[in-house]
């Protein structure tokens, strides 16, 4: 792994960020843990990802669902490696690029503005895919995980962080999940993830459960809500801040109840 550090600036991320949201993200990460994340994960989850798939400088890397860019551009700053991510939203994706040129990373970090359904990128470009915590916003997995394994060269892994869930047949608990971060959401068990990715074509090499710290930080999410209460509702409206709250506290309970899990899933294209 190549040791060299290159300084990433998260401060442009905090400075751009609505005030709430600002109140919400120091609750959760505090300024030493914000790398630009908009899940659960933290650096410690990042650094065990680098760890596991032996990111280096060598890797060429796509991350699926890139955000604002933190996540790949933390990797790419510890490992040296190439990342390009890929998004939907263009506010992301200029984030991510002014973020990568003010943090030195423009010639290691590239990000485009697509779906990731249909990526913008050729036949057998990378070595590594990854993507954290957003895979449930996809309601075709199959044709995603296909997508990847496109990209991906031969013997290429590709890596995802997700939440999976038993979910309960109950619609009560069906209604208040189903829109997290007020994006609909498609949850998937661990059973079915293995089934669809090895439809897709993919070999499952490894899986790994998070248990404790994912609990933590859906906590802290809830606890985030409750807390800023007041200011949260002057910018997203009482309905939508009421709606985070119940999503949190059902998801909590899904946690303790063995009925939602993190799960990171490592697969290789044969």
């Amino acid at each position: 792994m190549n040791e060299k550090k290159i300084g990433v600036d998260y401060s442009i991320l905090h400075q751009i960020d609505s005030p709430a949201n600002r109140l919400i993200r120091d609750s959760i990460w505090g300024k030493e843990n914000d790398i630009g994340q908009q899940s659960f994960i933290t650096p410690s989850y990042l650094d065990d990802l680098i760890r596991r798939l032996r990111i280096g400088g060598e890797s060429h890397v796509l991350d699926v669902g890139s955000g604002v860019g933190g996540p790949a551009l933390y990797i790419s700053s510890r490992t040296g490696c190439r990342i390009a991510g890929v998004d939907i939203s263009n506010v992301g994706v200029d984030m991510s690029m002014n973020l990568a040129r003010k943090s030195g990373l423009e010639g290691k970090a590239e990000f485009r503005l697509g779906d990731a359904m249909k990526t913008p990128f050729g036949d057998n470009t990378f070595d590594i895919a990854i993507s954290l915590n957003v895979m449930n916003v996809f309601r075709d997995k199959v044709g995603l995980f296909r997508e990847v394994l496109r990209v991906l060269k031969k013997d290429g892994i590709w890596a995802f962080l997700s939440g999976t869930f038993d979910m309960p047949d109950d619609p009560e608990v069906i209604r208040k999940m189903a829109r997290g971060y007020l994006i609909p959401q498609y949850y998937d068990s661990l059973a079915n993830y293995r089934g669809k990715l090895k439809e897709a074509g993919f070999q499952i090499e490894e899986i790994t459960e998070y248990v404790s710290d994912f609990r933590v930080q859906n906590k802290k999410w809830g606890d985030a809500y409750k807390k800023h209460y007041k200011e949260i509702i002057k910018e997203q409206g009482r309905e939508n801040t009421d709606y985070h709250i119940e999503y949190f506290d059902t998801y909590l309970r899904l946690i303790d109840e063995g009925k939602a899990a993190n799960h990171l899933i490592i697969s290789k294209k044969p």
